[in-house]
């Protein structure tokens, strides 16, 4: 096929709030997307449709080898090219550490961890293999070095995520392949979101923690992927951003 002209970007969990919001800025700066996801949106899909963008959905499960391998070959026979992989793809539940299960452990760490090296992985052979530079993005949490109760698994995964950062951004940076992370705090999004709406204890417990006094909004995080997306970022490699209200600094002073 011939070669697609404008810039390409492909985002796991790309249907979710931060995912989403993350395609918006994108299309935004000019890019075609590609939403690999599990679930579907089709509402989503369609309103950056609209935005002009040229919108590839892909369902597949990032903790499967054998699906991400389909999935990238779909992107390349669509658009012919990639530019831009933001591994954004994840689950959190709230827990008590001694009641996790092996099967909520093990699963937290495909889809949080093993899905970043599968899709980073087979991207990063294409763009080898091609002589093309790209930017990989991922999303981390400011979790990845202050723990936190309940959510265990998604602590260490995120950690796991931060190491795969600068290991991928050592070893891809001789060919002009950039590797970053990005670590927000509490962002109203998701499962977060939820608890926000339906328990108020935990939007106090929540403030307590950060020192900027307002919960972080997916178009905040989407704001800093906007600026690694960018030119201004193309000396930037192995680094993390943390961009989360100041959580990491805030939950050493809360009240105990």
């Amino acid at each position: 096929m011939a070669r697609h002209d404008k810039s390409v970007g492909l985002i796991t969990g790309g249907i979710g709030d931060l995912g989403y919001a993350s395609a918006k800025k994108m299309v935004e700066m000019g890019l075609d997307m590609a939403l690999l996801d599990i679930k579907e949106n089709a509402r989503r899909v369609d309103a950056l449709r609209e935005k002009g963008a040229r919108v590839l959905y892909l369902q597949a499960d990032v903790a499967s080898r054998e699906a991400v391998q389909g999935a990238i070959e779909r992107v390349w026979a669509e658009f012919g090219r990639l530019d831009v992989c933001m591994c954004n793809a994840g689950i959190s539940m709230n827990v008590p550490f001694l009641e996790y299960t092996v099967e909520e452990w093990n699963r937290h760490m495909d889809i949080n961890l093993n899905g970043y090296f599968h899709v980073t992985q087979e991207v990063a052979k294409r763009w080898v293999d091609g002589g093309h530079k790209g930017k990989i993005i991922f999303t981390g949490s400011w979790v990845q070095d202050v723990p936190y109760k309940l959510i265990a698994p998604y602590c260490v995964s995120k950690a796991g995520v931060w190491m795969l950062a600068r290991c991928a951004a050592l070893e891809l940076a001789p060919h002009g392949i950039t590797v970053n992370a990005i670590a927000p705090g509490i962002v109203e999004a998701g499962l977060t979101a939820r608890e926000l709406r339906d328990f108020p204890e935990f939007r106090e417990e929540f403030m307590s923690l950060i020192p900027l006094g307002t919960i972080q909004q997916a178009e905040d995080v989407a704001d800093v992927v906007g600026f690694l997306v960018s030119d201004a970022s193309n000396y930037i490699t192995g680094t993390t951003i943390t961009c989360d209200g100041g959580c990491v600094v805030g939950a050493a002073s809360a009240p105990k």
